[in-house]
């Protein structure tokens, strides 16, 4: 299903809302046939309440917030502007997500190089800092973190533990993009190296940053005990208080914002419902996939498992690249999942005992999320905004060459570390 929007564009376009639907009613059958009907809605409610609610509405506040704060740079400022621009931008998506980053920050980082022939770079490394490894220093930075944080990591866990891997991974890729840009831009014949800005550094729309700042203050502070049962399931009462808030923060950002900044933004919901449906089908449908992995050598991944969890003890590096490649094809967030309850399922046994392998899956679901187009939400939202600004980008194969030219032997040099 994670393939349908790159294989299928055309078909996608027209029926993006019926794949999701399509695959999960087929999932649920199979539910009802050979476990009950009684169990199909255990089967739609526990995972869409437990996960994909809090996940869907903490990317949807980051996306509305963050469409209604326009920003403009200057033009023709060369290299060493663009590569400090990423480098912001991935300090800046680890604190207002992935997500939000990604659309805050992707058009105004495409007029400052309006001209240019040759921009596809531009658009590759802006996903591959911004849209992804930016995101992993907090669990507002990226879908998989988050969906940790829920399960009870820690908020302050990954960037204390993963701080290292994290700075000297970006510092490598916008030093490789900043010796990529220079030449490219040094050669690029449309590019008038004389010419003087004439575009001001603009800001609009202040009053998201308030509520981009409150969106943090949200997620770190609404984290007490107390549940509810609902459903035959407990349910955090902080998870319940937090997702109501961010509802209301987004729905004061939509009314506060002038309409003439979301039409220079582009705003659209269109986005963010057909991510919401597309991840609706997959958090439904992975069930069968944890429940395979759980069963460990006895399941149909038993190869698998035995490469990872040799004697029953889980390697870190052999995680952090099955982990990886996986979220690469599957998306991060629903691997992450997967990994948590194949490793432990138990957030203080991860944090401590097995704090080496929460750390490697931890690192690659969101690095090798920039592997693919289909490895992160954002990548698909960023690619589609810049054909969108008439910027021709790399194909999927050609995006491909890309990732694993430049991040592959980078995840290389991580993985022995580990």
């Amino acid at each position: 299903m994670s393939f349908f929007p790159l294989l299928f564009p055309n078909f996608w376009h027209k029926y993006a809302s019926y794949v999701p639907l399509f695959w999960s009613l087929i999932y649920l059958i199979f539910v009802a046939y050979f476990f009950g009907f009684f169990r199909v809605f255990g089967a739609i409610c526990e995972p869409l309440l437990a996960d994909y609610l809090p996940f869907i509405i903490l990317i949807a506040a980051l996306y509305t917030v963050s469409g209604g704060i326009f920003v403009d740079f200057p033009r023709y400022r060369g290299p060493l502007f663009n590569a400090l621009f990423l480098l912001f931008g991935s300090f800046l998506a680890g604190w207002i997500g992935t997500t939000g980053a990604s659309t805050l920050l992707i058009r105004p980082f495409l007029r400052a190089n309006a001209g240019r022939k040759k921009c596809s770079h531009l658009v590759v490394f802006f996903i591959f800092l911004v849209a992804n490894i930016g995101g992993s220093a907090t669990p507002v930075g990226d879908p998989p973190l988050f969906i940790g944080f829920l399960k009870g990591i820690d908020f302050f866990w990954f960037i204390k533990r993963l701080y290292p891997v994290i700075f000297g991974a970006t510092f490598a890729l916008v030093g490789i993009f900043f010796v990529i840009d220079f030449i490219l831009f040094k050669n690029d014949p449309a590019t008038d190296h004389d010419r003087v800005a004439k575009s001001a550094f603009i800001l609009r729309g202040k009053t998201n940053l308030l509520l981009m700042m409150a969106v943090l203050l949200i997620v770190i502070f609404c984290n007490f005990s107390g549940e509810v049962l609902l459903y035959g399931h407990k349910f955090n009462w902080s998870s319940i208080l937090r997702n109501c808030l961010l509802v209301i923060i987004s729905l004061i950002s939509l009314r506060i914002t002038p309409k003439k900044i979301h039409e220079r933004n582009g705003f659209s919901v269109a986005p963010i419902r057909e991510v919401a449906e597309l991840f609706a089908g997959i958090f439904i449908t992975i069930a069968p996939i944890i429940s395979i992995l759980q069963q460990g050598t006895s399941g149909a991944f038993g190869d698998v498992f035995r490469w990872m969890a040799p004697g029953g003890e889980f390697i870190a590096n052999r995680c952090f690249w099955a982990s990886g490649l996986l979220s690469s094809l599957l998306d991060n967030a629903p691997t992450f999942l997967i990994f948590f309850h194949l490793t432990s399922g138990d957030a203080q046994t991860l944090m401590t005992v097995k704090s080496h392998i929460l750390a490697a899956f931890s690192i690659s679901t969101v690095f090798m999320g920039a592997l693919t187009y289909l490895g992160n939400a954002p990548n698909l939202m960023v690619r589609s905004i810049a054909e969108h600004c008439s910027i021709k980008t790399p194909s999927f194969l050609g995006y491909l060459l890309w990732s694993c030219t430049i991040l592959l032997p980078i995840f290389a040099v991580i993985s022995a570390c580990l």
